[in-house]
């Protein structure tokens, strides 16, 4: 049986406020180095239970590392994986987009935050056929791919500034794994709200931040040397205290919950073993894994007709393919966020 256990550190004043509930009290989580650019401490607010990085990585900083991460992930990642991934991603969208028609609920504008590769949307796309669909991100890579594979209407900028976006408004906005990479969440969650329209919904996945943050934890505590951050999670959320920042900002929720639980059986959240903290920082440099990169390859594309050649998707059988997607991506195992288990939140919330 999985027990919780509550972080053990000294309390610090914060850098920084936090940027939920503006508290300078924390208590300090451990040291972390943001590749070869910043030095943070992590924080946990003693107020509303926010895990966050103190002070915030700064956005130069946070560019670079995000292009040096991103391209990390296409070289250390086999071509057929990419492809597999792809292709995952794709049926994840079209599972959503089935919830969706199940509710009575037909998007014709969606917003998506950090798409990555675009397939998720490309995926609801193939439900809703006639849907909008815009993308925003700060890598150029990224947003050159939305536009050139699935012909997205594409912004380059992130969830703090919706300036970009005038008077537009969306039905749909969704936020997948991007919620732990913004710099004020709280700011962010109103932005979402006022981007949507009257009943609009905003769907994220994140990760459960006591798991997330969990290496980091047991690093600074048995070797009290700064833990390597190469991907730029920034926030590690509570259940109950993210519940709460979005009920207060306007949401009610739908669907909220954790599943995939083999983490928290083999320790991450609540056992204290050596062997479950991250590496110790080497300091990578971003600007040559940058350099390194588009000078010897620069970004790779798969054209969409090739992800797609499967006999599944060749059949054209809609019934047949919405099945064989629920089946790949069904969770049997639901647990409550506020218990802090689980590797990932899932979430669904209705603008009030």
């Amino acid at each position: 049986m999985v027990k919780q256990s509550d972080f053990i550190s000294e309390s610090v004043v914060r850098q920084e406020p936090c940027r939920i509930c503006g508290s300078s009290e924390g208590i300090k989580i451990a040291e972390t180095e943001f590749w070869n650019l910043q030095n943070c401490n992590i924080v946990q607010c003693t107020s509303c239970k926010l895990i966050q990085l103190d002070p915030m990585i700064t956005l130069e900083n946070t560019a670079i590392g995000c292009h040096a991460y991103y391209l990390k992930e296409i070289i250390e990642t086999p071509v057929l994986e990419q492809k597999r991934n792809l292709l995952r991603n794709y049926r994840r969208g079209i599972v959503f987009a089935r919830s969706l028609q199940k509710k009575g609920v037909h998007p014709e504008t969606i917003l998506e935050f950090g798409p990555g590769s675009g397939y998720f949307s490309a995926g609801i796309q193939f439900i809703f056929p006639g849907c909008r669909i815009t993308v925003v991100d700060i890598v150029d890579e990224v947003m050159k791919m939305n536009q050139e594979i699935h012909v997205f209407n594409v912004f380059s900028g992130s969830p703090e500034d919706i300036r970009l976006f005038e008077d537009r408004k969306f039905d749909l906005i969704i936020a997948r794994d991007i919620l732990e990479h913004v710099t004020d969440i709280g700011r962010v969650i109103l932005n979402i709200a006022a981007l949507l329209n009257p009943h609009g919904l905003f769907h994220f996945i994140t990760p459960n931040g006591k798991e997330d943050v969990w290496g980091h934890y047991i690093n600074w505590e048995f070797r009290k040397k700064p833990s390597e951050l190469l991907i730029n999670h920034v926030n590690y959320f509570e259940g109950a205290g993210l519940l709460k920042c979005l009920t207060d900002s306007g949401f009610s929720k739908l669907e909220y919950y954790t599943y995939q639980v083999k983490y928290a059986l083999r320790g991450k959240g609540w056992k204290r073993k050596e062997k479950l903290a991250v590496p110790v920082s080497t300091k990578q440099r971003a600007d040559e894994l940058i350099r390194l990169h588009e000078k010897n390859q620069g970004a790779q594309y798969f054209q969409k007709d090739e992800i797609l050649d499967v006999f599944i998707f060749r059949t054209k059988i809609v019934w047949l393919i919405n099945l064989y997607c629920r089946y790949k991506h069904h969770w049997l195992i639901h647990l409550d966020p506020r218990r802090n288990v689980g590797h990932e939140i899932h979430a669904l919330f209705i603008k009030k």
